[in-house]
Protein backbone atom coordinates (compact mmCIF):
# COMPACT_ATOMS: atom_id res chain seq x y z
CA UNK A 1 0.00 0.00 0.00
CA UNK A 2 1.48 3.51 -0.93
CA UNK A 3 1.49 5.93 2.21
CA UNK A 4 -0.36 8.50 0.12
CA UNK A 5 -3.28 6.41 0.41
CA UNK A 6 -2.92 6.67 4.33
CA UNK A 7 -3.91 9.85 4.13
CA UNK A 8 -0.93 11.40 6.09
CA UNK A 9 0.72 14.63 6.40
CA UNK A 10 2.74 16.51 3.65
CA UNK A 11 5.59 16.52 6.44
CA UNK A 12 5.14 12.73 7.17
CA UNK A 13 5.67 11.47 3.82
CA UNK A 14 7.71 13.65 2.82
CA UNK A 15 10.31 12.43 5.90
CA UNK A 16 9.37 9.11 4.73
CA UNK A 17 10.30 8.98 1.31
CA UNK A 18 13.64 10.83 1.89
CA UNK A 19 14.23 7.76 3.99
CA UNK A 20 13.76 5.71 1.34
CA UNK A 21 9.96 4.52 2.36
CA UNK A 22 7.16 4.51 -0.10
CA UNK A 23 4.75 1.63 0.94
CA UNK A 24 3.74 0.05 3.91
CA UNK A 25 6.15 -2.92 2.90
CA UNK A 26 8.81 -0.30 3.33
CA UNK A 27 8.59 0.15 6.72
CA UNK A 28 8.26 -4.08 7.34
CA UNK A 29 11.38 -4.46 4.89
CA UNK A 30 13.38 -1.33 6.78
CA UNK A 31 12.51 -2.36 10.14
CA UNK A 32 14.67 -5.62 9.23
CA UNK A 33 17.41 -4.55 7.13
CA UNK A 34 17.98 -0.79 8.30
CA UNK A 35 15.91 -0.57 11.44
CA UNK A 36 18.00 2.41 12.78
CA UNK A 37 17.41 4.84 9.68
CA UNK A 38 13.44 3.22 10.13
CA UNK A 39 13.06 3.64 13.58
CA UNK A 40 14.91 7.44 12.99
CA UNK A 41 12.49 8.17 10.40
CA UNK A 42 9.34 6.93 12.35
CA UNK A 43 10.28 8.80 15.48
CA UNK A 44 10.19 11.99 13.09
CA UNK A 45 6.85 12.17 12.03
CA UNK A 46 3.54 13.26 14.09
CA UNK A 47 1.94 10.92 16.80
CA UNK A 48 -0.97 10.42 14.54
CA UNK A 49 0.62 9.73 11.04
CA UNK A 50 2.36 7.31 13.11
CA UNK A 51 -1.03 5.65 14.90
CA UNK A 52 -2.67 5.44 11.18
CA UNK A 53 0.21 3.89 9.86
CA UNK A 54 0.70 1.69 12.72
CA UNK A 55 -2.97 0.25 12.12
CA UNK A 56 -2.47 -0.28 8.36
CA UNK A 57 0.35 -2.53 9.20
CA UNK A 58 -2.22 -4.54 11.99
CA UNK A 59 -4.97 -4.70 9.25
CA UNK A 60 -2.27 -5.73 6.49
CA UNK A 61 -0.51 -8.09 8.86
CA UNK A 62 -4.26 -9.60 9.94
CA UNK A 63 -5.23 -9.98 6.86
CA UNK A 64 -2.21 -11.98 5.74
CA UNK A 65 -2.41 -14.06 8.58
CA UNK A 66 -5.98 -14.73 8.20
CA UNK A 67 -5.79 -15.79 4.46
CA UNK A 68 -4.28 -19.41 4.52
Amino acid sequence: MNLIELELSITTINILQNAGIDHLEDIIEGMKYSPAETSLALAKIKYDDFTEITEAIGKRTKNVLDNP
